[in-house]
């Protein structure tokens, strides 16, 4: 049985900007060869071919709708975090999804962000076991001249650089830490 990976976001963005994404809705995503190069590229269980009926978008009326939706479900531990004086916007969840058919809606979410960033060679999104401690990497997206590029060589922890994953664990850590606290254990 696989386990829940965990999804952390960080991303260079004006407040303004921030409020303009979140306050827009979903995009559809387009079904185009970045998405279906990284799809090629992955390994899974009863792999089937990526179609544009599969590529689907949340169906909130906004993005900022997503997010709550995200955080009022408890057992994902997800958080959002603005840094007003970095203009950075921290993002994720600890206990995200094992199923890539349920990741790709919050893909096309982080995809369409793609528009409103500041440039910053640390605008990043990825989506690996950091609970487990396995080394596969679901999910590596960077941003480069405004374009959300889904990685096809990034597959494990060693293919990241180790300094972005770093500050990735050390958040998330920080954030299981603050949002376990209120946990009830069985």
């Amino acid at each position: 049985m696989s386990e829940l990976s965990s999804l952390y976001c960080k991303v260079k963005i004006t407040k303004s900007q921030l409020e303009n994404f979140l306050s827009t809705s979903p995009e559809k995503p387009e079904l185009n060869n970045n998405w279906l190069d990284w799809w090629e590229s992955r390994e899974m269980y009863s792999k089937m071919d990526l179609t544009i009926e599969l590529l689907r978008s949340y169906t909130n009326d906004n993005n900022q709708d997503i997010l709550k939706d995200w955080q009022e479900y408890k057992e994902s531990l997800a958080f959002s975090d603005y840094d007003e004086t970095a203009e950075e916007w921290h993002w994720g969840m600890i206990f995200f999804s094992e199923n890539y058919i349920e990741m790709l809606p919050m893909f096309a979410f982080i995809i369409s962000m793609e528009n409103y960033l500041s440039e910053s060679s640390e605008n990043i999104a990825v989506v690996f076991p950091f609970f487990w401690g396995d080394s596969n990497v679901h999910a590596f997206i960077t941003f480069e001249d405004n374009k959300a590029i889904l990685s096809t060589k990034i597959r494990t922890t060693d293919d990241v650089n180790p300094a972005l994953l770093d500050k990735a664990k050390e958040y998330l850590n920080k954030k299981w830490d603050d949002l376990s606290k209120d946990m009830e254990v069985d």
